[in-house]
Order: C-alpha cells, then sequence, then structure tokens
C-alpha cells in the first residue's frame, strides 16, 4: 500500500497539484487521501479509478500498483 501511496503523491507532484485539490477532482475527502499517500488505507477500485480520473492518468496503472 505505501508504494501505491507513493506512486500516487509522485504523480500528483509532477501535475503539480495540491493535495486538496486532487480530493475535490477525485470526490473524496481530504483526510482520506492522504491517508491512502501515506499508506494508511486500501482504496477500492472505485476510489482508484476516482484518483485515476483526477490526476489525468489511465486507472489501469494505479490497479497494477494496488495488486
Amino acid at each position: 500500500m505505501a508504494e501505491l501511496g507513493a506512486f500516487i503523491r509522485e504523480q500528483r507532484a509532477m501535475a503539480r497539484m495540491s493535495l486538496r485539490r486532487l480530493s475535490e477532482l477525485a470526490g473524496i475527502s481530504n483526510p482520506y487521501l492522504s491517508q491512502i499517500e501515506r499508506g494508511l488505507r486500501r482504496p477500492s477500485a472505485e476510489i482508484l479509478q476516482q484518483i485515476a480520473r483526477g490526476l489525468r492518468i489511465s486507472a489501469e496503472s494505479l490497479y497494477v500498483r494496488a495488486g
């Protein structure tokens, strides 16, 4: 989970997007997204899809990282 979180954080940084902005785009709470990035939560496939949409990357790349 930590690897997935680090990947999401890296993608967000490359997009020059704040945590708050990504949480708004993905339609999830700021604290929940923070917990995902820190590897404390394992997001569902639906949440991964929403995050991918917010980052404008393929959901498949997140699914692969999630295992």
